[in-house]
């Protein structure tokens, strides 16, 4: 025996309708709009990866030198020293394009370099070579309350570390400085802080995409009932 739906069931299945609306509105100019948008976000991102990008990193931790129960004593420059706070600081390229030390700021203009606070007096600094790559052929060199960092090349991925020992704790040593396709020396984002960025940045487009597509079925007929 053939079984017979009601009419009012068989109203509810507007399986074609929705898909004619929903191809119209990916052949229309919200969606031409919002491909035009992306493609403009990936240029960009092309364009902003295709030279050197220099960020840098800082962290501070003390030595415990001596103790009321340890014999134990820090030398540096002739000179006995109880708590020491040493500071690594990293400068990373993270562009797809090499940077060579040749067109770095000169002195006196902008140079690569990590100034030092007057409050702070630093003991001591030198290269960590654990942490600085291995083809990276780079030297420190004093220069007006900072230490500049030269090099010969920063290919990409490579990275010059630093460390600095001090009395003092001071945990926001910086790199700045210039060279030609680097504006600015930006501050890496620890994986908190990028965590962050992408999950606003994963809303807001979800947001934009919500309503570019509430906008163009508001213009048109509503979408039936399923």
């Amino acid at each position: 025996m053939r079984k017979r739906h009601h009419k009012k069931f068989k109203n509810s299945h507007c399986s074609p309708t929705f898909i004619n609306r929903l191809w119209s509105f990916l052949i229309s100019s919200s969606m031409e709009f919002m491909l035009a948008i992306l493609a403009l976000i990936i240029g960009y991102y092309q364009f902003y990866i295709s030279r050197p990008i220099l960020e840098y990193s800082s962290t501070t931790d003390k030595i415990i030198s001596s103790s009321p129960n340890t014999p134990f004593h820090l030398h540096i420059n002739g000179t006995d020293y109880h708590n020491i706070y040493k500071s690594t600081v990293s400068l990373t390229n993270y562009g797809e394009a090499a940077l060579s030390g040749d067109d770095v700021s000169p002195k006196g203009h902008d140079p690569i370099r990590i100034p030092l606070p007057p409050q702070v007096k630093v003991l001591y600094y030198e290269i960590d070579n654990h942490l600085t790559s291995p083809d990276v052929d780079a030297k420190l060199e004093p220069e007006n309350n900072a230490i500049l960092l030269k090099f010969t090349f920063l290919n990409p991925g490579d990275t010059i570390a630093v460390n600095l020992f001090s009395e003092h704790e001071y945990d926001q040593y910086k790199v700045v400085g210039s060279a030609v396709g680097v504006n600015k020396i930006s501050q890496t984002l620890n994986h908190r802080q990028a965590h962050t960025v992408l999950i606003i940045g994963a809303i807001m487009l979800m947001l934009f995409y919500a309503l570019l597509t509430y906008r163009y079925f508001h213009h048109h007929k509503r979408l039936p009932r399923i």
